[in-house]
């Protein structure tokens, strides 16, 4: 999420990224309690939830029958329809925070919709186990059968297995949340930019569902076996510093060993993970399991090397792979002695060899004790004491063959399998230490929150315009919106009176013509793209897209102009295909986009508005084509379809031909005005692509990208074409020097989408 973020380079060969998740807030308003931000989650989003997640206490607690008196709904059904509100109250958030310019606020409803959640799975679980309760006392008292008793030692069970149920029903319950959530966030990339999203794996954390440290099956099913006890054979914090030393020295050289050392020293001791340089840097490093495979994944390069020679890769591609296994396997072999001088190595390598000896051992040992006694001999005899005390008055005390098996196994094990073990610590280490740091961000970051219920408490916090509400568009109380700015489109045929006078002389009907290519295409499109119909006339369109206050899920006026613009145009080319077989006219048509930051002026004839706005006369120029221009471009083959140019008046004489210093070729093409061009850029994420396609044109191009939403709810892609106006010479319009000014065009060449599309999949899989 962090725009900022260095990527490092080690032994000039291997590249690795900072892992970083920020939350940021403090640029919002605090609520009544002046330190807190007031939230109010829908309420119907809310019993929903409550509905959820008590079926699937009931589902995760395996109850009998005589439990599950609570009433059955469509599991299916419910489920669909939370993740629907789920995606419906992020998408309000996202429209929300575009609104305001505000990304903070996507992040606040984010954290609250989580907090909500595991609160509501804490009080359903709470309100379950009571209801299972209250079904036992009404067994006792209406019944003498033995029934209650069998029910009563199924209650104490489901009891005892209260953690486990509610980890089961948080991830079933987050799994929805986090679908939905991926699939906002296409929307907010292109609000926002994918800079500013939530690493994908932030919310997909078990750790989140955990109370304070996990305990030691949830390490081992989720992990691996690690420890925040200071007699724990593989103690997170003292890990977590010899590998933060390690990653400091491959940052600072060989040289500064020592200062790596004291600085990790002194974090360990003095420091926090959020000031200290050492977090900061070798830290966020370490929270990376992709970084863990690049420095030391040396058997997965050299497997790669091997499909690479079988395919007959080209030779550079194979040294590449070859040295970067050369330098992973020197880093791998020298943490592989760090780790053996710290005396982890045994640890780690018994974290993965214990599982059959803690499911024969465990309970009454701990897995932490089957670790000690696989991994430490000195610890073995502690350990032997412990079963000998259980042996005194357990039923089935643990075997001491299943310990002395694995201790075995871990003491003939070979330097290769040590290392892959070594490897695949790492990579579970670094996943361990992202998701906790994560979940720390979360809880402080969910502590500034105050979910309120309270009528008064809502009250007092809207009237003093510190309530931040995330509730569904149909919870809204509806009022007429006003419209606070508009984009006017018009399309305009060149060349429609010659178009009419052959037409006529052909014996054909002119009117039908313009009205099956022109007008019918229009009305087609009009609703995908929320336009309104401003004027028309017998070769032009006028069109507005306009924007409402409080209704930023349609504030995409410019960018919606841009896609019926570029949409016309290319229905208008098949159709001209379709004409040029039947030997029909060729109709061609000039459009301009305009903006306007204020709402414009209505009329009234009658019941008919009409509108009044500067962009209609700013558009009318855009669309224009002056004869000169079109005289000189007619038979030139073009890559573009607008060019602007500005006369030097200096040496105007006869300027009888030239109705205005500004000369403009438009044909097939679409100019976006500067201030339109400027509110595109509040509208979605553009990005800036300098390139050369040779295949279009051989200089230098300077593009603009991004993606919006239809009214439909498809998402659209827009290229902007900059260009610089030139100054020309009046006599024979040769270009001079640019002006300074810019000018854009919305493209519409396939070649350019063909590029762009190619660049960006380039691009996701280099990342």
């Amino acid at each position: 999420m962090d725009p900022s973020a260095t990527a490092y380079t080690i032994e000039d060969r291997l590249e690795i990224s900072p892992y970083s998740a920020e939350i940021p807030l403090e640029r919002l308003r605090l609520g009544i309690d002046n330190l807190r931000y007031d939230v109010l989650i829908s309420p119907e989003f809310v019993k929903l939830s409550d509905q959820v997640i008590l079926q699937m206490i009931i589902r995760h607690a395996r109850a009998s029958k005589p439990l599950m008196t609570i009433p059955k709904e469509n599991r299916h059904r419910e489920i669909s329809l939370f993740r629907d509100l789920c995606r419906k109250l992020m998408t309000e958030a996202v429209n929300r925070a575009k609104t305001l310019r505000e990304v903070q606020i996507d992040y606040l409803c984010q954290v609250s919709i989580v907090k909500l959640l595991l609160e509501r799975v804490n009080h359903r679980i709470d309100a379950a186990f009571q209801h299972f309760k209250s079904v036992v006392r009404k067994q006792e008292v209406s019944r003498r059968s033995e029934s209650h008793l069998k029910l009563r030692e199924e209650v104490r069970e489901i009891t005892r297995r209260r953690n486990m149920i509610t980890r089961e029903v948080c991830a079933e319950l987050f799994s929805c949340f986090n679908e939905s959530r991926k699939d906002v966030d296409e929307l907010r990339a292109l609000n926002f930019g994918e800079e500013w999203l939530l690493p994908g794996a932030f919310f997909d954390n078990p750790i989140l569902y955990t109370a304070f440290h996990p305990e030691d099956f949830f390490m081992m099913t989720h992990y691996v076996l690690l420890g925040h006890r200071g007699e724990d054979a593989l103690q997170y914090h003292a890990i977590r510093t010899v590998l933060g030393t390690f990653f400091s020295s491959l940052l600072a050289g060989e040289q500064t060993m020592a200062e790596a050392q004291a600085r990790a020293y002194d974090y360990h001791n003095h420091g926090s993970p959020e000031s200290s340089t050492y977090d900061t840097i070798a830290g966020r490093l370490m929270k990376s399991p992709e970084n863990m495979d690049t420095l030391f994944n040396y058997p997965e390069t050299y497997q790669l090397l091997g499909e690479k020679r079988k395919s007959g890769a080209p030779r550079d591609e194979c040294n590449a792979l070859r040295t970067k296994a050369r330098v992973q396997k020197k880093l791998a072999r020298r943490l592989y002695k760090t780790l053996s001088r710290e005396a982890f190595l045994p640890g780690i390598l018994a974290a993965y060899e214990i599982e059959e000896a803690v499911k024969a051992c465990c309970p009454p040992l701990m897995p932490q004790d089957v670790l000690r006694y696989a991994a430490y001999p000195k610890a073995q005899k502690n350990v032997a004491r412990k079963i000998a005390r259980f042996k005194s008055y357990s039923e089935k005390p643990p075997s001491m063959k299943d310990l002395k098996r694995t201790a075995g196994r871990i003491r003939w094990m070979s330097r290769g399998k040590r290392r892959l073990r070594m490897i695949r610590f790492l990579s579970d280490f670094a996943r361990y230490h992202r998701d906790l740091s994560n979940s720390n961000l979360y809880r402080e970051t969910a502590d500034c929150i105050n979910l309120l219920e309270e009528k008064k408490d809502l009250r007092l916090s809207r009237e003093n315009h510190t309530l931040y509400e995330f509730i569904l568009p149909r919870e809204q109380k509806e009022k007429k919106r006003p419209v606070i700015n508009h984009a006017v489109l018009k399309a305009d045929v060149r060349g429609s009176t010659e178009i009419i006078g052959e037409m006529k002389e052909k014996g054909m009907n002119p009117a039908t013509n313009f009205s099956l290519n022109f007008f019918e295409p229009i009305n087609h499109l009009i609703t995908v793209f929320s336009a309104e119909k401003v004027f028309v006339e017998g070769d032009a369109v006028i069109l507005s897209v306009f924007e409402h206050e409080g209704d930023a899920e349609r504030w995409y006026g410019v960018a919606r102009a841009c896609g019926l613009a570029a949409n016309i145009l290319l229905v208008v080319k098949r159709l001209n295909h379709k004409n040029r077989k039947n030997s029909l006219p060729r109709l061609d048509l000039g459009l301009g986009i305009s903006f306007s930051p204020t709402a414009p002026t209505f009329f009234y004839d009658g019941e008919n508005p009409i509108m009044i706005s500067p962009a209609i006369n700013e558009a009318d120029i855009l669309s224009r084509c002056d004869h000169p221009l079109r005289r000189r471009f007619s038979n030139a083959h073009r890559p573009f379809n607008l060019y602007v140019y500005q006369l030097d008046t200096t040496k105007l004489t006869g300027a009888e031909l030239f109705s205005s210093p500004v000369l403009r070729y438009n044909v097939m093409g679409i100019e976006l005005s500067a201030d339109g061009f400027d509110k595109l850029f509040d509208e979605i994420y553009l990005k800036r692509v300098e390139t050369v396609i040779p295949e279009i044109r051989k200089t230098p191009l300077i593009l603009y990208t991004g993606k919006f939403p239809t009214a439909s709810g498809n998402y659209q892609r827009i290229i902007i074409r900059e260009e610089d106006v030139y100054l020309v010479s009046p006599e024979d319009l040769s270009p001079l020097r640019p002006t300074g000014r810019k000018y854009y065009e919305v493209c519409t060449q396939p070649a350019l989408y063909d590029y762009i599309k190619i660049a960006e999949k380039q691009d996701k899989t280099h990342r």
